[in-house]
C-alpha cells in the first residue's frame, strides 16, 4: 500500500489509499517464512517492521511445523521471539505475519 505523504494534494492518491484501507490494506503489516530453529525452543526472528507492543501471527506451513506448537514469547523493536518444541526436524516452516498497533 502506498501512503501519501502528509503535504499529498493529489486527491486520486488520496482517495486510493483509503479504498486500500477500506478492503483490508495496510503499510503496517510484514510477511515472511521462516524455519524454526532446529535442536532449540525457540527462534528469533529479526523483521524491522516489529514492535514491542506488535502482534505477531504464525500460521505453520508443514505437518512437523504444526506439531512444534508455536507460540509468540516476546516482541521488540525490530525482532521477536516464537516459542516451539525441541527438534531436530529442518522441515518446520512458519509464515508470519506482524501487525502493528
Amino acid at each position: 500500500m502506498i501512503v501519501p505523504g502528509k503535504n499529498e494534494t493529489r486527491l486520486d492518491r488520496i482517495i486510493q489509499a483509503i479504498a486500500e484501507i477500506a478492503t483490508g490494506g495496510s503499510n503496517a503489516v510484514g510477511k515472511s517464512t521462516i524455519v524454526l530453529a532446529p535442536g532449540s525452543d525457540e527462534t528469533a526472528v529479526t523483521d524491522p517492521l516489529c514492535t514491542e507492543s506488535s502482534l505477531v501471527v504464525s500460521v505453520p506451513m508443514s505437518a512437523s511445523a504444526s506439531a512444534a506448537r508455536v507460540f509468540l514469547k516476546s516482541t521488540a523493536r525490530g525482532s521477536f521471539v516464537l516459542g516451539h518444541t525441541v527438534s531436530d526436524a529442518e522441515d518446520r516452516f512458519v509464515r508470519y505475519e506482524i501487525r502493528r498497533p
